[in-house]
Order: structure tokens, then sequence, then C-alpha cells
């Protein structure tokens, strides 16, 4: 479940595929980031947030509005890019504004907020055993490991027969996931709206 979520294309690993792809060192660094990040918010949805904004479908549906509206333009502002004629400049920034910049999309997401704490951290809740919680929460943070560690490997590996057109590809897919995803996301968000009866 935890890898069905984290493999997912969000902004996270479209940041991360890019710097990947463009050859950066410090890629390694973003991916580090994403992996520390995801095992604290995990933690902290097992040890009892998740359950509790699962319990409330008023906090779930903020969060889902949030996630969902914050993946729809992420996904616009990469298709504009992609159908931008001329050609596309791999990323050049420092390390440290890399960096920042994991570390925002990392907790300044609902989209990832919502799948560590509210999902994840929320079936690691139910378990009354803290050794289960544990156990579960543990797969979860492994999955997550994998994934990043895997996909910034094979994104560096690739960068090196990356051209103009690959990049524009890599854009215009990137955003049209993102949007397919946003969709997604606003339907469960409809369903809960429905519960709670506000429609």
């Amino acid at each position: 479940m935890a890898a069905s979520l984290i493999v997912a294309i969000g902004p996270q690993n479209a940041y991360l595929l890019k710097y990947g792809l463009a050859r950066h060192r410090f890629v390694f660094a973003i991916a580090a980031i994403y992996i520390v990040i995801d095992v604290f918010l995990i933690t902290l949805g097992a040890v009892g947030f998740g359950t509790l904004i699962a319990q409330h479908p008023l906090l779930k549906l903020c969060f889902a509005v949030l996630a969902g509206t914050f993946f729809f333009a992420f996904g616009i502002v990469s298709i504009r890019k992609a159908l931008k004629p001329g050609k596309i400049e791999p990323p050049q920034v420092s390390g440290a504004a890399a960096c920042s910049t994991a570390i925002f999309l990392s907790l300044a997401n609902p989209g990832v907020l919502f799948d560590t704490i509210v999902l994840i951290g929320g079936f690691a809740g139910q378990y009354a055993n803290i050794y289960d919680r544990v156990a579960f929460s543990a797969g979860a943070a492994l999955a997550s490991f994998s994934w990043f560690v895997a996909l910034s490997c094979l994104a560096f590996f690739a960068g090196g027969y990356i051209n103009d057109r690959a990049w524009k590809f890599v854009d215009l897919a990137i955003g049209v996931l993102l949007i397919v995803l946003a969709t997604s996301i606003m339907r469960d968000a409809l369903t809960t709206a429905r519960e709670i009866g506000w429609i």
C-alpha cells in the first residue's frame, strides 16, 4: 500500500526525476531528504495523528482539496513548460537551493502529508500493539527508501541520453499524470463532502 502511494508521480518525484536527468550530483541528497521526511511523517501518523484525521471527515476533506489543488497547479505549470517553444534548459541552481526546495515540496505538499500521515499513518494506527505499528511503519519506510534510491539512480544514469525533445516529453507526461491524480483526489473529496452532508 505504501509503495503504491509513494510511486505515484507527484511534485516530489517529478522534482527528483528532473534533477536526476540533469545529472546533478546532489540528486542523491534530495532523495535522502525525501526519505527522512517520509519516515518522520509516517511515524507521526502511526502514533495517532493519522487516525485522528481519518476520524474527522472535515479534516480529511481539507487535506484532499489542498492536495488536489496543489497537484493540478503543478501539472498545469509542467504542461505549459513542455508546450513552450524553444529549448528547455536543465535546472541550474545551487545545492542549497535544490535541497531547500525538496524540503518545501515535502512539508508544504498536502499530497505528501495526506499520504503519509492520513493514509499510511492511519492504517498503522489501527493496530493496538505498538510493535505491529512499528512493523507496519518500517515496511512503509522501506518502500520509501527503495523507491527514491532507485529513482534517483535510474534518472542519473538515463540523464546521459536525454535530449530536448525528451525533456519536453518528460514535462508533458508529468503534467498530464498530475492532473489525472488531482482529478482522482478531487473525486474522493467530493465523496467525503457527500458523507458529511455538504452536498
